[in-house]
């Protein structure tokens, strides 16, 4: 969000849009830039300037726990799109595999899904948007297996973007994937019930991280921070979570990770007794819960991540023609690159991509004006991914 401030309250670690009012005596000045050093408020904006322009969703002060920007991706989207939709589905049929194992109480093994996440991170790293256009383009089937998919991979996504290691992106991811496992314990008809649960049905849902904790427990050569994040994946930064009610650091950081992308893909995810709510609305909607259920600089962090408008999302842009959200910028969320790919009557035409920050300030500048669902308007934005 752009927010004008003045320029005595400019602190290293923000993002300066512009200053000046574009009158004749206090032109607007396009600056375009971080503010990594205190030298940097004197050599970007005069001392003669009152107000400011910053982006407030960016506070680069935390970005030195985070991976570089601009990730070099060696894998066209097209490409890595079809091995992930494979992988995708290699992972589902483990995910029912050990979830009806647990059912008949048999002794399930973590080891075996150790290829699929290390396939997982193989992907991300090749091209990381295949992994976030996969999300906008699943259905609702089987929400109870591909929501531990889902989680593993966001987990993974999330924590390239904080800067872990490979070794520590497979344990994270393992811990995506069996964060739920004590859901197998719960009756599939509150599991799946399709309506508000009864307070009896909310209590027995809340048994399910200890669950799993008791299921996970006799694991051979199970990493801690696997089931530390089975068991404190509802925990709250505010100490309203549940099992034990734990605050702030004392809960463990890869259970924090698991819990941000949890709550993401709860929310963008559709049910049958509910659609999916709309990335931008989710991450608002998180954000608004800094603080309290996560630490604020968690949400900034995964906002960089996936992006206030993710890779995938259909859009109209202020001139009136739609597209497709090809790439976000991590230092502008709300300047992505997006595909053009329908007139402003919705009618197919050639695609081409703009990138919306890099045509700031020209004639040519456009925002995006809002988000659509395409199943409203009969869209399949897939084939646009492959064109």
């Amino acid at each position: 969000m752009e927010q004008r401030i003045k320029r005595s309250a400019l602190r290293p670690g923000m993002y300066v849009i512009s200053h000046g009012l574009g009158t004749f005596d206090k032109p607007l000045v396009r600056v375009g830039k971080p503010l990594l050093t205190p030298g940097d408020i004197a050599l970007l904006v005069p001392e003669d300037v009152e107000d400011v322009t910053v982006e407030t969703s960016v506070n680069l002060s935390l970005l030195g726990q985070e991976r570089p920007v601009g990730v070099p991706i060696t894998t066209a989207l097209s490409d890595e799109l079809a091995i992930a939709r494979k992988l995708h589905a290699d992972a589902l049929g483990h995910v029912k595999s050990f979830v009806d194992d647990v059912r008949r109480g048999t002794q399930i093994d973590h080891r075996a899904a150790k290829p699929l996440v290390e396939n997982f991170i193989d992907s991300v790293f090749r091209n990381e948007n295949a992994a976030i256009t996969l999300f906008k383009l699943r259905g609702f089937d089987e929400y109870t297996y591909t929501h531990s998919i889902n989680v593993s991979l966001l987990a993974i996504l999330f924590g390239r973007q904080l800067g872990l290691e490979r070794p520590q992106l497979l344990t994270l991811g393992l811990a995506g994937m069996y964060h739920d496992v004590g859901k197998a314990r719960i009756p599939e008809a509150v599991l799946n019930k399709p309506g508000k649960l009864s307070e009896a049905e909310f209590q027995l849902m809340k048994t399910h991280p200890l669950e799993g904790y008791k299921i996970m427990a006799n694991q051979p050569e199970l990493a801690p921070e696997i089931l530390r994040a089975v068991v404190e994946h509802h925990e709250r930064h505010d100490g309203s979570g549940y099992p034990r009610g734990l605050t702030g650091d004392d809960i463990g950081l890869f259970s924090r990770i698991i819990a941000v992308v949890d709550v993401y893909d709860a929310l963008t995810s559709r049910r049958v007794y509910k659609d999916a709510m709309a990335p931008a609305k989710a991450l608002g909607m998180m954000y608004q819960w800094r603080d309290k259920d996560f630490p604020h600089h968690a949400i900034e962090s995964f906002i960089r991540c996936v992006g206030v408008y993710p890779v995938g999302s259909f859009v109209r842009l202020s001139g009136g023609e739609y597209g497709i959200v090809a790439s976000v910028n991590p230092l502008r969320p709300t300047k992505p690159e997006v595909k053009v790919v329908m007139d402003a009557k919705m009618r197919p035409q050639i695609p081409r991509c703009l990138d919306l920050l890099a045509l700031e300030g020209t004639p040519q500048a456009q925002d995006i004006d809002r988000v659509l669902n395409p199943a409203e308007h009969k869209i399949d934005v897939e084939p646009f991914f492959l064109a």
